[in-house]
């Protein structure tokens, strides 16, 4: 349980601080990324709010798929929300990335 709202409170702590520092993007950002780091898509700084809502889904997901588990196995539930929480960290990490 501290697992899923971990992940809830990563991704609602992203998509306020993204909210709170909005004003101060540029009008376009770099939203994609090669495998040498450069720059493969820009657009516009309002679609910077796909990672929370991804996260969101991302979630809501493992949090359904953890919940059928712990009837069959309790370790793999919380690897599931482990995941969760790793996935969510690698969200804030490109945003940052994004917006640097």
């Amino acid at each position: 349980m501290s697992l899923f709202l971990l992940a809830a409170a990563i991704d609602g702590g992203l998509g306020l601080a993204l909210w709170r520092y909005m004003d101060t993007f540029p009008e376009l950002v770099a939203l994609h990324f090669s495998v040498y780091g450069d720059v493969d898509i820009i657009g516009p700084k309002a679609d910077i709010y796909r990672l929370p809502l991804i996260g969101v889904v991302v979630w809501g997901a493992n949090g359904a798929i953890a919940v059928m588990l712990p009837a069959r196995d309790r370790i793999l539930a919380r690897t599931v929300l482990a995941f969760a929480v790793g996935v969510l960290m690698l969200f804030c990490l490109a945003a940052w990335r994004i917006v640097s």
